[in-house]
């Protein structure tokens, strides 16, 4: 077993390195797993720009998945070797929340990637309590996307989706075309996918929506009303930021249903008309995490039924991470982006 292990290290706004790091020893209960690979998450990039809170310093990540390389004392159901992926969030178990099934609001929840060590090395460890087996035929790449699907069911779940309801998703990133599968295999009838991103759109083509919208060339709202004979029934925002927000709200026909995913920034605000909600009883829901959703999500990546590997544009090293950042700003041509801590 190796003593020491590369990782990356964020210490600030901008500041991070590649570093030369003991390996995690685990300890009563806890698991340590050899990383495969990492997705980067849209939260990786807002920890980069100093718009979202994590405890420096720290090892970044959490969508990875893996293997079992060591287990510690009192470990008995996973042993050296199995695949696995993890849910990164922990909580308190005896909160308020924790105790009424709603453990995602926990007050004292801890994030791996933000508050400790995550998958942005060779080695993470995890409790044993939020490390989960994966199906022997599951590649681990696409396991990693576990964490993010199970987010995105947790939305679908808010959004309360029905057969033969009229859905736009608002973003095809990953995570929008996450959810258009999900919201098709949901009953969904006709779903309209926004995007500026020309690759995104043919993306979200290939993977069945119904029509793709350029919000940069179209009038969203009359488009969407055009194709739907009316508004949407469900909304579900992948952006976060203001502006989709509010297109969100101009989206929906009276008693519908909008979701907020998109990670938006601390500071930003939105303006809502309140008579517009009122009158029209339009729900407005935040979507936080994952709470209870991870085996369903590594059955649907198991059984094939959601398409990740399409998603996957860019593969990098440990050593590349400025690059991987870069891209992610600014190539228009980018989806998802996956860190490879064993590629050399």
């Amino acid at each position: 077993m190796k003593e020491r292990m590369r990782a990356i290290v964020f210490e600030g706004r901008h500041k991070f390195g590649l570093k030369d790091v003991p390996v995690p020893q685990p300890g009563e209960k806890e698991v340590l797993i050899k990383v495969d690979t990492c997705g980067v998450c849209g939260t990786d990039i807002h920890i980069y720009e100093g718009t979202f809170p994590a405890d420096f310093p720290v090892i970044i990540g959490h969508e990875f998945a893996g293997r079992v390389e060591e287990i510690g004392k009192g470990v008995k159901d996973f042993k050296v070797g199995d695949p696995v992926t993890v849910d990164p969030n922990t909580t308190c178990g005896k909160c308020e929340w924790c105790r009424k099934g709603q453990k995602h609001l926990c007050p004292d929840l801890v994030n791996l990637g933000l508050k400790v060590n995550g998958g942005f090395a060779e080695y993470a460890k995890v409790k044993e309590a939020y490390v989960y087996h994966l199906p022997q035929d599951l590649d681990l790449e696409s396991a990693s996307f576990t964490e993010p699907l199970s987010c995105c069911l947790h939305g679908i779940d808010l959004a309360q989706i029905k057969s033969g309801d009229a859905l736009v998703i608002l973003g095809a990133g990953p995570i929008g075309l996450l959810m258009l599968q999900l919201a098709k295999i949901s009953g969904a009838e006709k779903v309209v996918s926004v995007d500026p991103m020309e690759k995104r759109r043919n993306l979200a083509i290939q993977l069945g929506v119904d029509l793709a919208l350029d919000p940069t060339t179209t009038n969203i709202v009359n488009s969407v009303e055009e194709f739907f004979d009316g508004k949407a029934d469900r909304v579900i925002e992948c952006v976060g930021s203001s502006h989709t927000q509010e297109d969100s709200l101009s989206l929906i026909k009276p008693g519908g249903r909008v979701v907020w995913f998109g990670v938006a920034n601390p500071k930003a605000e939105v303006r809502i008309n309140p008579f517009n909600i009122y009158r029209n009883e339009i729900t407005v829901l935040g979507s936080f995490i994952n709470p209870y959703t991870t085996e369903r999500s590594i059955k649907l990546l198991s059984s094939g039924r959601i398409k990740v590997k399409d998603l996957i544009t860019h593969r990098f090293r440990l050593n590349q991470l400025d690059e991987a950042i870069r891209t992610y700003l600014n190539d228009k041509e980018r989806v998802k982006i996956v860190m490879k801590p064993w590629k050399r």
